[in-house]
């Protein structure tokens, strides 16, 4: 049997604070939106389209998100993409969904509260991996 891959990286700004859930075996779950800007061009003229992605972390990474991530943090993801439908009034709606295996949160650093900035703008904050 060949081997197939399924992994999508993204990098872009949290869209809402975590929704965070405990499933009925005590799994904790964490959703958040993530948005990624391209450039475009239509009609000769340049424009920009932000596209949505929904995020999901288990356990230690759902820990974590409720902890770190907050709406603006920027996020580096891994993950693999889960397809999926549901139907609502007889029309079926296809849904796509990001399942985290690894997290880097790169959001600057907060100034000290003399107005020095620590480590000269260093970026990464807190990195995070879990298992599913």
């Amino acid at each position: 049997m060949s081997r197939s891959v399924n992994k999508i990286i993204l990098v872009g700004n949290v869209g809402r604070d975590p929704d965070i859930h405990t499933t009925q075996s005590g799994t904790k779950v964490a959703h958040v939106s993530l948005a990624t800007n391209r450039r475009t061009t239509r009609d000769g003229e340049d424009g920009e389209r932000t596209d949505w992605h929904r995020l999901t972390f288990w356990n230690r990474l759902a820990q974590f998100a409720e902890e770190h991530v907050r709406i603006g943090a920027r996020l580096y993801v891994e993950g693999r993409v889960e397809y999926d439908s549901y139907e609502r009034e007889g029309v079926t709606i296809p849904t796509a969904e990001v399942h985290v295996r690894e997290v880097v949160l790169l959001t600057p650093r907060a100034s000290s509260p003399e107005g020095d900035e620590a480590d000269d703008g260093a970026e990464v904050e807190a990195v995070a991996a879990g298992v599913s």
